[in-house]
């Protein structure tokens, strides 16, 4: 955490510092977003990060991200500093998905009859700051090559999981509610990237992003509702779960324009 503090104050005092470091360029980019590893991987439920401590398999799939750079001159030609933020969503995978509609098709709990659907299923949102060094090479004056890497911090938002049971419990008509939110997290994070800038306005590249490793936690609540005899108890019941960890390696096959 020492580390991502001391990033984000070199960040603020170059902002602040803008009268010394005039600010050349920006850019904005759009971006497909590729899950590696563990961050990518579901072998089932009983590894699955969101559900079980000491897991770390997060099941996301393929996503997108929206991102802006500003670049600042420091007066070495080519060489800028660069400021970073980004917008990064990926759902649930493909594996993911086919468990959440089979757990969905073969109920197995102790209600007779019963059944369950899912009204929510969590997805990812990413959103890392980033402080560092991008330097580009033009071949000519329409075409030049780049290269960049920045460190920072991340912060991870998960959207809510939430099942309905229903089913018969001796004589009663009861259906179950179970709602998991999901904490904030953060992270250290990283990236690197290459690319080329076409007409001083085109920019395609592609970089590699390493968000930091951060613990899967939040609060379930569960809602009870009995009905017999068409009268109806409600009982709620509220506990914090502490699950496994997730690692975010994605790389970013990114095109934007410069301005």
């Amino acid at each position: 955490m020492k580390k991502l503090f001391v990033v984000l104050a070199l960040a603020v005092t170059m902002i602040m510092g803008g009268q010394a470091m005039a600010q050349t360029r920006g850019a904005l980019l759009l971006s497909g977003a590729f899950p590696l590893s563990d961050y990518a991987d579901f072998d089932g439920f009983d590894d699955f990060a969101l559900m079980h401590a000491d897991e770390e398999d997060a099941g996301a799939g393929i996503g997108f991200g929206v991102g802006f750079k500003w670049y600042f001159n420091v007066g070495v030609k080519g060489l800028g500093v660069m400021l970073s933020v980004d917008g990064i969503y990926n759902g649930p995978n493909a594996n993911l998905k086919n468990a959440y509609r089979e757990w969905e098709n073969h109920y197995d709990g102790e209600l007779i009859d019963g059944s369950r659907s899912f009204n929510a299923t969590p997805k990812f949102i990413h959103v890392p700051v980033m402080l560092g060094l991008n330097y580009i090479y033009h071949v000519n004056p329409n075409f030049g090559i780049y290269a960049e890497a920045g460190l920072g911090g991340n912060m991870r938002f998960l959207t809510k999981m939430e099942s309905v049971t229903q089913g018969n419990l001796i004589g009663a008509e009861t259906k179950i509610t179970t709602t998991q939110n999901y904490d904030m997290g953060f992270s250290f994070a990283y990236q690197a990237g290459v690319g080329f800038e076409v007409a001083k306005n085109l920019v395609i590249g592609c970089s590699f992003y390493d968000l930091g490793k951060a613990q899967v936690k939040g609060e379930e609540t569960i809602v009870t509702k009995n009905t017999v005899a068409g009268n109806t108890n409600s009982t709620t019941k509220n506990q914090f779960n502490t699950f496994g960890t997730v690692h975010p390696y994605i790389i970013m096959a990114r095109i934007g324009f410069s301005f």
